[in-house]
């Protein structure tokens, strides 16, 4: 029975003389650990069996601040304080009620949230470990592209110079026009030596794989994802094959590659009424053996353009977007062995589906 189910006019009908009384024993019949204090002076009346089993050092404290200092106070808002009790390594939120047993008098009912807690506290370790990763990947990709891109005009430099130290040799020229050159040639090599080392780097980097139950990954990215959708009205539901087998691939890869998905997606229906704001989750195995997981919106779609650039580093169409999520995206499933590609959504005619493959594992 949930605490605010608890009728208040029927314990105020419960009148008690003291600590024997009716409304007393009604107190301690309740499953949820309760202290009762006085309103004036402010000291301890009574505590049902539930607080004294999981509190018996508090179980005798003659005040109220006596009680509080068993307990640190971590935060709470509109009415509900949430404290870590030290004597159990717990955490609880403490709910105020007024009750009538004789006279006035103030309960306080802990509730265990330890479990809720450390779920939080997993899903935001989790959070940083998809953004690390996901800085880690951007650091990746933009080293890769701007290797590619500085590689052509450092061997046309070291070319040039080349040329230009063959020609100060072959003639009477000024020392220091040569040590000069020689020393800008020898500088840029340097450079595409570094370069070089760095394209080494983020190809050699490989993803530590492990098998995956894709219906509980999924389920995990759409949990982190919840408050996000509720926020933009956005309804994210999935469809995925019982017999669908696990997946061979990295976990936090893997999901910061589906993160990143449905967040498109989300921004993409920003112009969808709120009625129509619908992503469609869907993974099965395809014909070559891969799973392969879908995200499908009704949002603004792509055009015939975007379909062509939509992966190439530095494009994007957003306003303040950098143009590299998606070609993160990509990097991870090539590692994968996997490919990453867009389409229309054939389900609605309005949006466009991302769809990504990934090797199947072992059930």
């Amino acid at each position: 029975m949930p605490l605010a189910q608890i009728d208040r006019k029927e314990i105020q009908a419960e009148q008690a003389s003291g600590p024997a009384g009716p409304g007393y024993a009604l107190i301690d019949a309740l499953p949820w650990p309760c202290i009762v204090f006085g309103r004036e002076p402010d000291t301890t009346l009574t505590s049902n069996a539930a607080f004294r089993a999981e509190f018996p050092r508090l179980a005798g404290t003659q005040t109220r601040e006596a009680f509080e200092n068993g307990f640190e106070m971590t935060g709470g808002k509109h009415g509900a304080r949430i404290y870590f009790a030290p004597d159990t390594r717990r955490w609880y939120r403490m709910e105020h009620r007024e009750l009538v047993l004789g006279d006035r008098a103030d309960a306080l009912f802990l509730i265990n949230i330890s479990e809720c807690v450390e779920v939080l506290r997993r899903h935001r370790e989790q959070h940083e470990q998809l953004l690390s990763t996901s800085r880690m990947m951007s650091v990746g990709e933009m080293a890769t592209t701007l290797a590619h891109e500085l590689n052509q005009p450092l061997s046309a430099a070291i070319n040039y110079l080349s040329s230009c130290e063959q020609i100060v040799n072959g003639e009477s020229q000024d020392h220091r026009l040569r040590q000069g050159i020689h020393l800008a040639k020898r500088q840029a090599e340097r450079a595409a030596q570094i370069i070089g080392s760095i394209r080494e780097f983020v190809r050699s980097r490989e993803p530590h794989r492990q098998h995956l139950d894709t219906r509980k990954l999924i389920r995990n990215v759409i949990e982190m994802l919840r408050l996000e959708a509720e926020q933009y009205q956005v309804q994210i539901i999935s469809s995925i094959a019982q017999d669908l087998p696990p997946i061979f691939a990295d976990r936090v890869m893997i999901e910061q590659v589906l993160l990143n998905l449905i967040k498109n997606a989300i921004e993409a229906m920003h112009g969808t009424p709120p009625a129509r704001r619908r992503i469609h989750l869907a993974a099965r195995l395809d014909d070559d053996d891969m799973v392969e997981i879908r995200v499908i919106d009704q949002g603004c779609g792509i055009d015939e353009n975007g379909m062509q650039q939509l992966f190439t580093p530095m494009y994007t169409t957003k306003p303040d977007g950098l143009g590299i999520g998606l070609a993160i995206c990509r990097s991870i499933i090539e590692y994968h062995e996997g490919r990453l590609f867009a389409e229309p959504n054939h389900e609605d005619g309005q949006g466009a589906a991302l769809v990504f493959t990934v090797p199947r594992g072992l059930a």
